[in-house]
C-alpha cells in the first residue's frame, strides 16, 4: 500500500493497524474507535479515514447498511484528501456492494465504475479484479450476459496478475464459475466446459488452496444439465443440499440457486426442487428478499401445476409481503444513498477547487508573472534535479545564460513598456524551444537561463543557434545599438558531464564566463565551453 505522502510516524501507525487487521480479521468497534481517536489526536485524515473504513466494514458484516454507508462516506472524504488510492477504491467497491444488496443496481454500478477508475489510476490489480467481478455479478442478474462475461474475464485476468494471498485462488475460481454460467446462458457450452476443466486442473495442481466449493458443485450441476446428464444434475444438487443443511443461514450458495431451480423445474424434478425450497425456508428464505422473489416464479408454477392451491396462496401472499417490505427499504435506501452521493460530489468539487487553488499558488510561487517562464526558485529546483541525474547516470549537462544585447539602451530609447514587450517576445521564443530536454527560465530583468539535459554537444549547439536565429527573426527595432539595428542576444553555455567533484555552481560560473566571452566577441553570438 502506497503511504508515501504521509509522515513516517503516521505510516508506521497505519502499517501496524493493517498488520493487526490481517492477523485478527475484522476489528471490533472498540478497536475501530481507538483508531478514530488516534486520528483525531494527531490530526491525521489518513488515520481517521482508516478508522471510519473499518467501522463501515464492521457494520457491513452485521448487515447494518445505513451505518455502513455513513462511515464509508466519511472515510472516502479523507481518502480523497490524502490521495489514498487503495482505500478509496475499496470504499467505492463496498458502497457498490451495499447498494447492490439493497437492489439499487444502477446506483451500485455507478459506485463500482468510480472504483474501477481509481483502480486503473493507481494500478491496483487485485482491486481491479474484485470490482470487475462485482460489475459482472450485477450485469449477470440484469441478464446482460455478454457484458458480464467481459467483466468476469477481466476479473480473472487481474486476479491472476495480482500478488498471491489466501483468497486469490478462491477469487479466480469464483470468476471462472460465474463466467462459465454466463457462457451457458449464451449457448457457448464448450467455453463453459473448458472453464470447468481449468478449475479441475487448478484444484489438482494445488489441492490445499482455498476454493469456493459450493459454487463449484453448483457449476458442475449446470454443466451436467447442459450435457443432458440428468442423474449427475441430481447428484450435484443433493451434494449441494448436504453442504447447505448444517449451515446457520443462506450463504454463498445463494448466487447459484436461481439457475439450479430453473434446471430442476425444466427437468420436472419437482421433489428435489421441493426439498431445496424446504431447506431454504428453514434458513429464513423470506429474510433474503432478492433471492425469495427470484425463486418465486418456478415455485408458484410448480405448485399450480400440481394443484397445491393452499401452498400457492400462502407463498403468493408471502411474496407480496416481501415485495412491499423490500420496496419500502428500497425507497429509504435510495434516498439515503442519493443523499450520500451528493455529499461525496460536494467533497470532490471542493477537492477540485482546492487543487486548482494549489496550482494557482504554485504558479505564483514558481513562475515569473510576466513571461510565464520558471523563476529563480523553479530554476534552482530543476537545476539540482538534472545535475544529480547527470552525475548519477554520467550524462552531459548544459547550462546557458542569455541576456538581451544593450537592453538598457533599448529601455532608454523606447521606454519601459516597450522593454517589457521585448522581454516577453524573447521569452516566447524560449517557451517555443522548451521540451522534456530543454528547460527555460527567467533569472530577472533581461537575463534568462536554459538547462539542457540528455542531449549531445551538437544538439546543444543546434538549440542555441535556433534561439539566436528565432530572436533575430523577430526583427524588433533597436536603432541605437552599435552592431545592427534589431534586438539580438548573447549566450554563454557550459556543457560537461558532472563527476563526483563537480558542483552546481561550477556550471553557472562557467556559463557566466562563456557569456562574458560572447560579449567580448561583439555580442549577437554564443560561446560554448566544455572544459
Amino acid at each position: 500500500m502506497n503511504l508515501g505522502r504521509l509522515s513516517p510516524k503516521t505510516q508506521n501507525y497505519i502499517s501496524e493497524v493493517l498488520d493487526r487487521r490481517s492477523r485478527d480479521g475484522i476489528f471490533c468497534l472498540e478497536d475501530c474507535h481507538e483508531i478514530l481517536e488516534h486520528g483525531r489526536a494527531v490530526g491525521s485524515d489518513a488515520v481517521y479515514g482508516i478508522g471510519c473504513y473499518f467501522i463501515a466494514e464492521y457494520y457491513w458484516r452485521d448487515h447494518v447498511e445505513d451505518k455502513t454507508m455513513r462511515y464509508l462516506t466519511e472515510s472516502t472524504k479523507c481518502f480523497l484528501k490524502e490521495g489514498m488510492g487503495e482505500f478509496l477504491t475499496r470504499s467505492y467497491n463496498m458502497m457498490g456492494s451495499v447498494s447492490d444488496n439493497q437492489d439499487n443496481r444502477v446506483v451500485a454500478l455507478n459506485y463500482f465504475y468510480i472504483g474501477l477508475q481509481y483502480a486503473e489510476k493507481y494500478g491496483l490489480t487485485y482491486e481491479r479484479g474484485m470490482i470487475d467481478f462485482n460489475i459482472g455479478f450485477v450485469l449477470f442478474r440484469m441478464k446482460q450476459y455478454r457484458e458480464a462475461v467481459s467483466h468476469y474475464e477481466s476479473s480473472i485476468r487481474f486476479y491472476s496478475q495480482a500478488e498471491d494471498n489466501f483468497y486469490r485462488s478462491y477469487n479466480i475460481v469464483l470468476g471462472m464459475q460465474h463466467c462459465g454460467s454466463c457462457y451457458l446462458k449464451l449457448g457457448m457450452r464448450q467455453e463453459a466446459f473448458r472453464l470447468l476443466e481449468e478449475i479441475d486442473r487448478m484444484r489438482e495442481a494445488e489441492p490445499d488452496r482455498n476454493y469456493p466449493e459450493v459454487n463449484i458443485v453448483a457449476f458442475r450441476a449446470e454443466c451436467a444439465a447442459a450435457r443432458g446428464e440428468r442423474q449427475d444434475v441430481l447428484k450435484y444438487v443433493n451434494a449441494l443440499l448436504d453442504i447447505i443443511r448444517p449451515e446457520q443461514g443462506i450463504g454463498e450458495e445463494a448466487d447459484n440457486l436461481e439457475s439450479l431451480v430453473e434446471i430442476l423445474f425444466q427437468l420436472r424434478e419437482l421433489e428435489c426442487m421441493d426439498e431445496l425450497y424446504r431447506v431454504l425456508d428453514e434458513k429464513g428464505l423470506e429474510n433474503t428478499p432478492m433471492l425469495f422473489m427470484s425463486l418465486y416464479p418456478c415455485r408458484s408454477q410448480s405448485l399450480l401445476q400440481r394443484g397445491k392451491m393452499e401452498e400457492y396462496i400462502r407463498h403468493t401472499r408471502m411474496f407480496f409481503e416481501v415485495y412491499e417490505k423490500d420496496r419500502q427499504n428500497h425507497r429509504q435506501g435510495t434516498a439515503r444513498i442519493m443523499e450520500l452521493q451528493e455529499e461525496l460530489r460536494s467533497v470532490e468539487k471542493e477537492r477540485a477547487r482546492m487543487s486548482a487553488d494549489n496550482r494557482r499558488l504554485e504558479a505564483l510561487a514558481l513562475y515569473d508573472s510576466m513571461t510565464k517562464l520558471a523563476n529563480r526558485i523553479k530554476i534552482n529546483e530543476h537545476m539540482t534535479q538534472k545535475f544529480e541525474e547527470a552525475q548519477k547516470k554520467g550524462m552531459l549537462l548544459g547550462v546557458e545564460l542569455l541576456d538581451i544585447d544593450r537592453f538598457k539602451s533599448f529601455n532608454d530609447t523606447y521606454g519601459h513598456l516597450a522593454g517589457d514587450e521585448c522581454i516577453m517576445s524573447v521569452a516566447d521564443v524560449l517557451r517555443g524551444v522548451e521540451d522534456d530536454r530543454i528547460f527555460c527560465g527567467r533569472y530577472g530583468g533581461d537575463e534568462f537561463v536554459v538547462i539542457y539535459s540528455g542531449m549531445s554537444l551538437e544538439e546543444i549547439r543546434c538549440a542555441a543557434e535556433t534561439i539566436q536565429n528565432r530572436i533575430r527573426e523577430l526583427k524588433i527595432p533597436h536603432l541605437k545599438k552599435e552592431q545592427g539595428d534589431i534586438v539580438t542576444v548573447s549566450q554563454g553555455i557550459f556543457a560537461h558531464i558532472p563527476d563526483k567533484d563537480s558542483r552546481e555552481w561550477d556550471f553557472n560560473s562557467m556559463a557566466d564566463n562563456m557569456l562574458y566571452q560572447a560579449k567580448g566577441a561583439g555580442r549577437n553570438c554564443f560561446r560554448l565551453g566544455t572544459e
